[in-house]
């Protein structure tokens, strides 16, 4: 077992995988045990290296989280693109469906109190997601008298709270009372039919 390990940890350093294996290591802990099991000991113990060896790659445990949340996003990016998202509805429903498949990810993405938002490269990835979503709602609206910005955050808002509620398991009840016979892909989409009814006057 420490042969292994010390090979693993040398062919992490050899061959420059060593950032890629902590981001893995990182992300399978985090959709299998949460982010309150995210410890640098843990996670580097997995890959097989000490926790001095994330200091070259990320400085520290901060570090880390916040290039796996910038891989998030730029994840959540590509699914919207790959969707060729030209509706509030395409946006929302990748939007909502990324969260469903990486909830622990999606969560972590948005906790200011385990990364740094104020990293360029997260800051950048996050802008473009966001900027993807938001021409989304605003080709979407067509109420008038406010800020295109306005548009973008109430949207934003209602598609965001829609994944939370679906990763935490609260839409289910909602699902069933409102059609045996539909599942929660079939709601969702539902769902945004009508945030499109509904703003576009």
């Amino acid at each position: 077992m420490v042969r292994a390990t010390t090979e693993r940890s040398k062919e992490g350093y050899h061959h420059g995988n060593l950032r890629v294996a902590l981001l893995a290591s990182a992300r399978e802990m985090l959709e299998t045990q949460g982010v309150g099991a995210l410890k640098l000991r843990a996670i580097t113990r997995q890959v097989g290296v000490s926790p001095m060896a994330v200091a070259p790659h990320f400085g520290n445990l901060c570090g880390l989280l916040t290039a796996l949340a910038t891989q998030g996003f730029e994840e959540l990016a590509h699914a919207i693109k790959t969707g060729k998202a030209r509706s509030l509805k395409d946006a929302g429903l990748a939007y909502i469906y990324f969260a469903i498949r990486n909830p622990g990810l999606f969560t972590l993405m948005f906790r200011g109190d385990a990364i740094d938002r104020s990293d360029p490269a997260f800051a950048g990835a996050a802008g473009d997601s966001f900027a993807l979503l938001g021409s989304c709602a605003g080709t979407s609206s067509n109420v008038t008298g406010f800020a295109p910005q306005i548009a973008e955050a109430v949207m934003w808002g209602k598609v965001h709270g829609l994944a939370i509620l679906a990763i935490d398991g609260l839409l289910t009840p909602l699902v069933q009372a409102t059609d045996p016979h539909i599942d929660l892909e079939q709601f969702l989409e539902q769902a945004l039919d009508y945030m499109n009814i509904a703003t576009s006057g």
